[in-house]
């Protein structure tokens, strides 16, 4: 009969076998990340736009359109009549500047540059320079979320700038799926989410502000008209809570809403043969827990033999007296 410490080395190896085998019903590659909801937009609306812009950036204040164009000696900043596309007023950057994004701080606008490295800041009624701030790299698209000026450069990684002075004070990596996104282009913020278009694509994602996690991805295809150019502008007006967007050179801006895409039905799939290995992986986790109770059972069962016995037995060498 087994001793005391037989029956400890008896549980202990039980447990410990227990323990180091793999879980059974996990399933390999399991990962706990938030997946993206998928959309397609609707469209609701339209209106007239210029098709000689070059959008780069779009952003209503109040009730009133402003948009910033792109391409050396063609840049621009410009205040624009939603209802038929007509510009209002406009200056032009200079000759050696590329036009970006741009957003509102109070009731002042700040434009992106593209290569240039510089930043203006404009009277939002006379479009009059009120300051300028240098920045390395790329300048893409703009947002401002109440606190922070948000910037995107072309990669995967937003920039969060003070909004007084410009200086860069964090940075958040953006992931879709678990999976780095770059090219994130022209920003929006749209009930405290961020929306983005990725460049040269007809994709708009929804950006949690604190993880970077993409929370809804959007399918905005079947828009572009035709001689337009790729998509690239989004603006929320808040006095209608309606979303717009339109893309470089195109004759049109939308107004859209999103719906989840309708699949067609999956084909059945083929019957798979498995193999000892999977099978046992896939085994559900009730066997194992009642393999554990059979085991616990026993080894009690052993205790109480053992004690029954009188514990530990005698070493040999005759009776004992």
């Amino acid at each position: 009969m087994l001793g005391g410490r037989g029956v400890l080395a008896v549980l202990c190896t039980t447990l410990f076998l227990l323990s180091s085998t793999p879980i059974m019903g996990a399933q390999d590659g399991d990962s706990a990340y938030v997946r993206a909801e998928s959309y397609v937009v609707v469209e609701q609306d339209n209106v007239s736009h210029d098709s000689t812009a070059y959008t780069q950036g779009l952003e209503f204040y109040g009730d009133r359109l402003f948009e910033s164009t792109g391409k050396y000696g063609n840049s621009t900043l410009r205040e624009v009549n939603h209802s038929t596309g007509e510009i209002i007023r406009s200056i032009n950057l200079d000759a050696s500047e590329f036009g970006e994004g741009m957003t509102f701080v109070g009731d002042e606008i700040i434009q992106l540059t593209w290569k240039e490295g510089i930043a203006y800041r404009y009277d939002m009624e006379t479009f009059e320079v009120i300051a300028n701030y240098s920045y390395g790299g790329e300048g893409w698209g703009l947002a401002y979320d109440g606190t922070h000026l948000i910037m995107s450069n072309g990669s995967n990684v937003l920039q969060f700038r003070n909004a007084s002075t410009f200086e860069l004070e964090s940075t958040l990596n953006v992931t879709l799926n678990n999976e780095s996104i770059s090219r994130i282009n022209e920003l929006e913020i749209v009930n405290g989410l961020l929306m983005a278009n990725i460049y040269q694509t007809e994709e708009i994602v929804t950006i949690d502000l604190v993880s970077g996690v993409v929370v809804e991805h959007i399918d905005a295809s079947g828009l572009k008209p035709e001689g337009g150019g790729v998509l690239n502008g989004i603006a929320f007006d808040s006095t209608t809570q309606s979303l717009w967007i339109t893309g470089k050179y195109w004759s049109n801006m939308y107004n859209v809403t999103f719906t989840v895409p309708e699949h067609p039905p999956l084909p059945e799939p083929e019957p798979e043969v498995e193999s000892p290995e999977s099978t046992a992986s896939s085994v559900d986790p009730i066997y194992s827990e009642i393999i554990l109770a059979i085991l616990l059972i026993a080894v009690v069962i052993l205790i109480t033999m053992t004690l029954k016995d009188g514990g530990r037995n005698p070493r040999n060498g005759g009776p004992s007296k």
